[in-house]
């Protein structure tokens, strides 16, 4: 059934930067699917004793939290491509084989095609180029999602599986987090000194300029469904992390708005939107 495919690097980035929208499609009524590129099993652990502990079996806790956070958005279907999290630039997790910083580029995005043409999405999202802040793995889910919305219906590299057919996505995304976000954030961490005037100044530079947005999501009546999405990520997102610590007066101003630069669509489309499958369904009377 057609609808909107996220693709992300670990569990929680899928809240990060689109819960809202996944919460808003999925009540919807629309087939919202999150493909996750990586098991997430490096990294800090959080709001546990001993986090060695659980080290070991931490791409287990991590699906786990996931699925959790899937039921809370609205039973939003999510499955994994099947790739070991590659850790930060320049670690030593970067060379694992399985990684997906390691994957075999045309087997990486055959297995995103198969995902495609199976869940058949009018809507794709991905990372910008730089995967937002530089992480292997966001960088790869750019380029593997790039080339997988390219090459889906190219039956001579990426063949059909049984069941199969070809499908091409009409429009394609990225995320992005708006300066104007970045700035409000800064704003209030600054105001109660979690960060220092320097830092604050070299943020008031960071984020995507608004006026390159060109899909603004107002999802503030979803902030509390996210918020408490955030929250299923227990091993990876602290209780004093700043998108869980905004104060009430901004929270729908600041978490309740997610942005987007399209950067294809295969239908007419605005300069500027306020919703991703704009072209593809009727204006609502």
């Amino acid at each position: 059934m057609p609808g909107l495919l996220t693709f992300h690097a670990h569990p929680d980035d899928e809240v990060i930067s689109t819960g809202g929208v996944l919460a808003t499609y999925a009540e919807a009524g629309e087939h919202v699917v999150v493909v996750t590129a990586t098991d997430g099993a490096e990294g800090e652990i959080h709001n546990y004793d001993d986090p060695d502990a659980i080290r070991p079996r931490l791409a287990e806790v991590r699906a786990e939290e996931v699925r959790a956070s899937m039921e809370i958005l609205g039973g939003v279907h999510q499955e994994f491509l099947g790739y070991r999290d590659s850790g930060m630039m320049g670690e030593d997790s970067n060379l694992h084989p399985n990684s997906f910083w390691q994957a075999d580029f045309d087997d990486a995005v055959g297995r995103l095609i198969h995902r495609i043409r199976i869940h058949t999405p009018e809507v794709m999202v991905i990372y910008d180029p730089f995967g937002g802040y530089g992480h292997p793995d966001h960088i790869n889910v750019h380029r593997v999602g790039l080339a997988a919305w390219y090459a889906s219906t190219d039956l001579a590299s990426y063949p059909l599986s049984d069941s199969e057919a070809p499908w091409q996505p009409k429009k394609l995304y990225w995320t992005a987090w708006p300066r104007s976000r970045v700035r409000a954030f800064a704003q209030i961490r600054h105001d109660r000194g979690d960060i220092s005037s320097e830092e604050y100044e070299r943020m008031q530079s960071a984020g995507v300029p608004d006026e390159q947005i060109t899909c603004f999501m107002d999802v503030a009546p979803m902030v509390d469904r996210k918020i408490a999405a955030l929250r299923a990520h227990r091993s990876q997102i602290p209780e004093d992390w700043f998108m869980l610590t905004v104060p009430d007066d901004y929270r729908e101003s600041v978490v309740g708005r997610e942005g987007f630069v399209r950067v294809f669509s295969l239908v007419d489309a605005s300069t500027t939107e306020d919703d991703l499958f704009f072209g593809l369904r009727e204006p609502a009377q």
